[in-house]
């Protein structure tokens, strides 16, 4: 980070006045901008059980290793060597936390990382924040988590797959892809309408989180317990030398392990409020009218008139509890029997787009796979650049073949399970994968040929498996 621009335009690289920059930005983001009253959390004579020694190493097993600790500089390495009397002691000490509702005020501080995402580098808004929280705070919420998470699953409709067991992008690429290739077999309309929430993990309200566990099922005691960690809470950047302390009023913690479910529960509440059961397109008897992967929303419509009616009714809701929609990121699709018509919301135009990278694969209307493959041969070789050096050294062939197979193979076929390959796309996927081959086996096509090596003898030498085999 070398120079931010102003709300003004105007560009500094002076650090005291790109910190200037960076507090301002993230007290607006962090500070609650809709109020909404403290919800009522209901009686239900819910007695927490106490935390067992089993429950905390349960959740010690869960924990991801080399991930940057918190304040108290504690590492999840050392938990996992933490002897049996310290989790017997962790474990009375939850315990007390939940039955109390108290928390060490430790825990109500986070040291947030700024991690450039794309964009303008200048732009402070092209930075994500992670909150670095204390792993023993992470380890609490866990087994938190664990206790609930059933509870906030059974609460999720089909149409949310994200952050949840079992599901995971293909199926919602699958049910998109499948629709447009319907779509278009028996020439029906269909609209795709790509929702972007701005900055929806920091932006939704604390007390709409907690009111959405609460209307689904979660019992009370925990949501004090959320209430409790949530309120006063600070945070502090360092991007130079000088702490930056800002208040948090409001968002999910990113980094934190339950803040996934929380936010799903939260988008579930809003779904809930909204009169779409006459809307959507038929799918097997039943209206489909939208698909969620957590924060990532498609309206699925026959027409421009519903979705804009759809979209509207979505922002209204998105408004009560903080969210706000990115219009310039929000984009439809329509296919030639959907007649052109104004869209908008709010006086902004929507813009139409003739393809869309919808959870990592590009989708257009006429199921034109040619797009995507090229997307695949530059995710290839960017894995490919990751494993170069150890490729290169290595003489180990079995390595090197796992190392491609387990790094290369997955960018190259990536949602491939949706894919409808003909002769043509096979050819193109092997082509792909034959041309890094060679690199690792550091040779040329012009080589290959002068010598008359086969690609079957080059494939006997990586032993790397057969990427269009492997994508059927």
């Amino acid at each position: 980070m070398t120079a931010l621009r102003h709300p003004d335009g105007t560009i500094s690289s002076s650090r005291k006045v790109m910190e200037k920059v960076i507090y301002d930005f993230y007290s607006d983001l962090f500070d609650s901008h809709v109020h909404l009253p403290p919800c009522h959390l209901r009686e239900d004579g819910f007695v927490i059980p106490s935390v067992l020694p089993s429950e905390v190493r349960h959740a010690i097993k869960s924990v991801k290793n080399r991930t940057a600790p918190g304040a108290d500089r504690i590492r999840p390495e050392h938990l996992k060597n933490l002897p049996t009397a310290l989790v017997n002691i962790l474990a009375r000490l939850f315990t007390r936390y939940l039955s109390e509702c108290k928390v060490p005020s430790q825990w109500k501080t986070s040291r947030t990382v700024l991690l450039y995402k794309k964009g303008d580098p200048q732009d402070i808004g092209n930075y994500r924040p992670i909150c670095l929280l204390s792993v023993v705070y992470k380890l609490f919420t866990r087994v938190i988590l664990n206790r609930i998470e059933r509870t906030l699953d059974e609460g999720q409709p089909c149409e949310q797959a994200g952050f949840r067991k079992g599901f995971s992008t293909i199926d919602h690429i699958h049910t998109v892809t499948r629709l447009i290739e319907v779509s278009r077999e028996y020439k029906m309309p269909l609209c795709l309408t790509f929702i972007d929430l701005k900055k929806a993990f920091d932006t939704v309200e604390t007390e709409a989180v907690l009111e959405a566990l609460g209307n689904q099922g979660v019992p009370t005691q925990y949501i004090r317990i959320f209430r409790e960690l949530y309120s006063n809470f600070t945070t502090r950047i360092s991007p130079f030398y000088d702490d930056i302390t800002i208040d948090v009023r409001r968002g999910v913690r990113q980094g934190d392990t339950v803040s996934p479910k929380q936010f799903t529960a939260t988008l579930e509440d809003v779904m809930r409020r909204l009169e779409w059961d006459n809307m959507g397109v038929r799918v097997d008897g039943w209206l489909l009218h939208h698909l969620r992967f957590a924060d990532d929303v498609v309206l699925i419509t026959p027409s421009i008139s519903q979705a804009e009616r759809m979209l509207a009714d979505f922002d209204d809701a998105c408004g009560k509890i903080g969210l706000q929609l990115n219009l310039t990121k929000t984009m439809f699709m329509r296919n030639g029997w959907v007649p052109d018509a104004p869209f908008s919301l709010n006086g902004t135009t929507i813009s139409e787009c003739s393809s869309y990278v919808y959870l990592g694969r590009e989708v257009n209307m006429m199921n034109d796979l040619a797009p995507e493959l090229g997307r695949r041969k530059r995710a290839a070789w960017g894995a490919y650049k990751s494993i170069e050096d150890v490729v290169k050294k290595s003489k180990n062939i079995r390595l090197r073949a796992h190392l491609f197979n387990t790094t290369v193979l997955p960018s190259l076929t990536y949602a491939s399970e949706t894919w409808a390959l003909r002769k043509q796309d096979e050819n193109a996927v092997s082509v792909i994968e034959r041309s890094i081959e060679r690199v690792m086996l550091g040779m040329t096509r012009l080589t290959q040929v002068r010598a008359g090596i086969r690609s079957s003898t080059l494939r006997q030498q990586s032993k790397i498996r057969d990427a269009a085999m492997y994508a059927k």
